[in-house]
């Protein structure tokens, strides 16, 4: 009786092993199947600083509040300290100091509450990480926390998500060197020369190398998160989700219209034509 149930056991076991494979850049990391996901809690993560930009974080977590009623998820909101931290723009000058910073305490700043810091966040399967003008305002004050958290926390993610100026703090922390990646065409220069080491791709509306996707600006964080939890869950049913919110992802990630807007790059005319008229504006 005990050695058939061993044997029950193992086949199993067995079957179980072709559903996961080795996660590229990252080899100690299953990738499950959608049927696999659907069987387990998902530990997600969100890491808020002051200025932080708020569709970075809102974007990506509706998809996600309206997916966990249909399977297991935790939600972790990480910051320096727990309490409320404003998403106004912080104050930031130029990067030589030449003037000083400007004041933006006049700019409308929602408060979201962490409920972890870098200290006692859970251990996280997925870690996004925004962006916003407060990461202009990390750098220029020496403040290098959450750079820290990401270097720390990397090798135990499945997946770690940069949205939009989020590229800046993962090439910051040097998790992006000798990979692909893609970042906000608004701020292209400024951010770029913060990975020296990394291969950034012009046009792109997300790039994805191995467990690491970096995405283009604020609403392309929505089309990340559909692409990368359509792999984890399947399309169907992140389709109808998606249907329900009324929001149609782009499935492209080579779509980038906002390249040829900011002077980083020429789309194709097709690509082009299918934006809502972008103003063109100089590169910064």
């Amino acid at each position: 009786m005990h050695f058939k149930a061993l044997k029950i056991g193992v086949a199993l076991f067995c079957g179980l092993i072709p559903s996961m494979m080795c996660q590229e850049g990252n080899s100690s990391m299953p990738v499950f199947t959608p049927e696999l996901n659907s069987m387990r809690t998902l530990s997600v993560g969100f890491v808020i600083f002051p200025g932080f930009e708020l569709l970075d974080v809102f974007g990506p977590m509706e998809i996600l509040t309206v997916l966990s009623a249909f399977n297991k998820m935790t939600l972790s909101v990480i910051a320096e300290e727990t309490g409320l931290v404003p998403a106004g723009m912080q104050p930031y000058g130029p990067d030589d100091f030449s003037a000083p910073p400007t004041d933006f305490g006049h700019v409308i700043a929602p408060r979201v509450e962490a409920t972890h810091n870098f200290k006692n966040a859970p251990a996280l399967d997925i870690l996004f990480v925004p962006g916003g003008l407060g990461v202009v305002t990390l750098e220029q004050t020496n403040n290098t926390g959450v750079e820290d958290f990401v270097k720390l926390r990397y090798a135990s993610l499945e997946y770690l998500i940069g949205v939009s100026f989020g590229g800046t703090t993962l090439a910051r922390a040097g998790v992006l060197d000798g990979k692909r990646a893609t970042t906000n065409k608004s701020g292209w220069t400024w951010i770029t020369e913060r990975g020296p080491n990394v291969t950034w791709v012009p046009q792109a509306r997300w790039v994805e190398d191995g467990n690491i996707w970096t995405t283009s600006g604020t609403a392309s964080g929505l089309d990340a998160t559909y692409a990368l939890f359509s792999r984890l869950y399947g399309a169907q049913p992140l389709n109808y989700l998606l249907n329900v919110i009324e929001y149609a992802p782009h499935l492209d990630p080579s779509w980038d219209p906002y390249a040829t807007a900011f002077n980083v790059s020429k789309s194709n005319n097709s690509t082009w034509q299918s934006c809502v008229n972008p103003v063109t504006m100089p590169m910064r």
